[in-house]
């Protein structure tokens, strides 16, 4: 098969199709042909589970490489805990707080702002976009996490900021000090508080016309090459600049939307708000372009289905932990057969989680973790619970005694006077001789 085979991509795809490489494995090969690799390359990372190195290969980059394909290092921190994650550098450090919660599920939104509908009218079929560029991908993720994917347009909102022109670029400048100021003017105009499950923004923002072109500027004072910017835990805001129109043309002017530049742009950034596993061609190392530029590698899905793993193990364990030891403090606390099944139950899956990740299998072990995450968190969150937990024995007294104290002194002052009525000595009566 090698010999048959014209390029190294044509032999993986030829691998992949008479060999299954089961999810949560990695599979090198050795390969003997060194027409297959370029002269300063000996590791080629394949487009499904397959790795490909020429013999006598750097077993530590191989090492390195395998490394952060298995998992991102960075998730892998956040989900031991917030202590290992206070120990890293300051750029790595910054890398892993922007990544967003693990949770069953996130609603993403598009949402398109034009301040000035009245100049300019936009032509963007989000819906095409979505099923074009974004429909693969959430399908892909379907098995590890689910994305609702919904799309708005804003009129007459903009983004609060104070761009300066510049003469040495030639367009307003967006300072990245600045940047912060513009999410919260918009915070509460995208609607993220109507849905329960946490939210993911993608805004579009089209500039307006005093002051177009817009350019987000970095620390350095050069413009950035996306001409957008990530939020930690949030999303990402893109400034779309749009032709201007002539002097003598009718308004509105109709403009036509990049699609691809938009949608690319959203792409990247989930990646990094997800713990999606990526790699970077350097010395000694090629990647194979997968065929849809959209689409996840499946290592790449892999890495990020063990990083959600890991963090639901350790979180479950967290929350089970906190939930006995509420248990144990309230003496009085009474555990609903609702609340104690959801227990069982998480304590079964998170059982059969641990199980099925050691054993490689990699599907299930996700499917349990999800499962046991959202009974846990059920059962810690039961209105039952909380009424117990902010009314302990311990602040009882604290409580009640405002309550009663001044309804008690009137009643303990009349029964005072009423005993000492009682207890009163009568009278004695003097004799008469």
């Amino acid at each position: 098969m090698i010999k048959s085979a014209v390029s190294l991509s044509d032999l993986d795809n030829k691998l992949t199709q008479i060999m299954h490489v089961a999810a949560g494995t990695l599979a090198v090969f050795v390969v003997h042909e060194p027409d297959f690799f370029e002269s300063n390359v000996s590791i080629i990372v394949g487009r499904h589970r397959l790795t490909y190195v020429k013999p006598g290969v750097d077993v530590q980059l191989l090492s390195t490489v395998i490394k952060s394909m298995v998992i991102d290092p960075l998730a892998n921190k956040r989900a031991q805990g917030s202590k290992l994650l206070h120990q890293l550098p300051g750029m790595h450090k910054r890398e892993a707080m922007r990544q967003v919660p693990t949770e069953p599920g996130y609603d993403v939104t598009l949402t398109l702002m034009v301040p000035e509908p009245h100049r300019t009218e936009i032509d963007w079929d989000a819906k095409a976009a979505v099923n074009e560029y974004l429909k693969p991908v959430v399908n892909q993720l379907e098995s590890v996490t689910k994305l609702i994917v919904r799309s708005q347009v804003l009129y007459m909102s903009g983004l609060n900021v104070s761009p300066k022109w510049s003469t040495d670029h030639e367009h307003f400048a967006l300072p990245q000090d600045q940047l912060p100021l513009t999410i919260n003017a918009i915070e509460a105009k995208l609607g993220s508080f109507v849905w329960t499950r946490p939210s993911l923004h993608f805004v579009i923002y089209i500039p307006r016309k005093k002051q177009m072109p817009l350019h987000i500027h970095s620390s350095d004072g050069e413009p950035t090459e996306t001409n957008s910017f990530l939020v930690p835990r949030w999303g990402g805001v893109m400034i779309h600049n749009i032709p201007l129109a002539k002097g003598n043309a009718s308004f509105p002017h109709y403009v036509t939307l990049d699609s691809h530049w938009i949608m690319s742009t959203v792409l990247t950034h989930l990646h990094r708000l997800l713990p999606i596993p990526s790699l970077k061609e350097t010395e000694g190392l090629k990647i194979l372009p997968s065929l849809d530029t959209c689409l996840l590698t499946e290592w790449q899905l892999d890495g990020l289905a063990r990083a959600r793993v890991s963090y639901y193990l350790s979180n479950i364990h967290i929350t089970l932990q906190s939930l006995c030891e509420l248990v144990g403090e309230i003496s009085n606390m009474v555990i609903s057969d609702e609340v104690g099944g959801w227990v069982w139950g998480a304590v079964e899956e998170w059982s059969e989680c641990g199980q099925a990740a050691r054993e490689g299998r990699l599907q299930e072990a996700t499917l349990y973790c999800s499962r046991s995450f959202t009974q846990a968190d059920a059962a810690f969150f039961h209105p039952s619970m909380l009424a117990l937990l902010y009314f302990p024995d311990n602040q009882k007294y604290a409580i009640y005694v405002p309550l009663f104290l001044p309804v008690s002194i009137p009643v303990i002052l009349s029964l005072k006077m009423v005993l000492g009525l009682y207890w009163k000595p009568s009278p004695r009566k003097e004799k008469v001789e």
